[in-house]
C-alpha cells in the first residue's frame, strides 16, 4: 500500500496528518469508513470548487448505479478516480457487457477522457454514498475517526482534497 504523500497529500495539513495517524496511511481504514469518506469528499470537492452542476449524462448514470454488482461498482470507482492515468476501463476490470459500463465507455470514452472534473467529483461522491448505503450496512454509522475527518473537511485545500479522493479510490 502506498503512503498518502504518494497520491499528493501534504502531511503539513492537519487533517491529512490526522488521517495518516489514525488510519495508518489508510492501511487500517475499513470499507465503511472508506466509502463514507469518499462520498463526503467527492461532494465537498464538487460543492467547494466546481462552478457548475453535473451533466445530464452524470445524473443519468447515477440513476442506474443500483444495476451494478458490488465488484463492478468498485471497479468503476477506481477507473473514475484514476481517469487522469489514461488507462481504459478494462484495466480496472470494468465489464463492458454491463449496460452502465458500456454507457460510460460510449459517452465518456474508454479512457474517460470526455468526463469533466465536475462529473468526476460529483459521481465519486454519489458512488461513495451509494456504495456505503448498499454494501456497508449504511444503517451502522461510520467511525468516530470518519466523523472527525468529515467535521474538518474545511481544513483541506483543493489539492489535498483531490489527492485524498484519489488515495481512497486506490486502496
Amino acid at each position: 500500500m502506498r503512503s498518502l504523500n504518494y497520491w499528493g497529500c501534504d502531511y503539513a495539513n492537519p487533517l491529512i496528518s490526522y488521517i495518516a495517524k489514525h488510519y495508518n496511511e489508510l492501511q487500517n481504514i475499513d470499507e465503511r469508513d472508506r466509502f463514507w469518506l469518499l462520498g463526503r469528499l467527492g461532494s465537498y470537492y464538487w460543492l467547494r470548487w466546481c462552478d457548475s452542476p453535473p451533466s445530464p449524462l452524470a445524473e443519468k448514470a447515477r440513476n442506474f448505479l443500483e444495476e451494478l454488482p458490488k465488484h463492478q461498482l468498485y471497479c468503476l470507482i477506481q477507473a473514475i478516480g484514476n481517469k487522469s492515468a489514461a488507462k481504459p476501463l478494462g484495466y480496472y476490470s470494468c465489464d463492458y457487457t454491463i449496460p452502465l459500463i458500456k454507457f460510460f465507455h460510449d459517452f465518456y470514452g474508454d479512457l474517460l477522457q470526455n468526463m469533466s472534473e465536475v462529473d468526476q467529483t460529483w459521481l465519486l461522491g454519489m458512488m461513495g454514498d451509494f456504495y456505503y448505503q448498499l454494501h456497508c450496512e449504511g444503517d451502522i454509522p461510520a467511525s468516530d475517526t470518519a466523523d472527525e475527518v468529515t467535521n474538518n473537511l474545511h481544513q483541506l485545500d483543493r489539492n489535498n482534497c483531490s489527492a485524498l479522493i484519489q488515495a481512497l479510490t486506490n486502496i
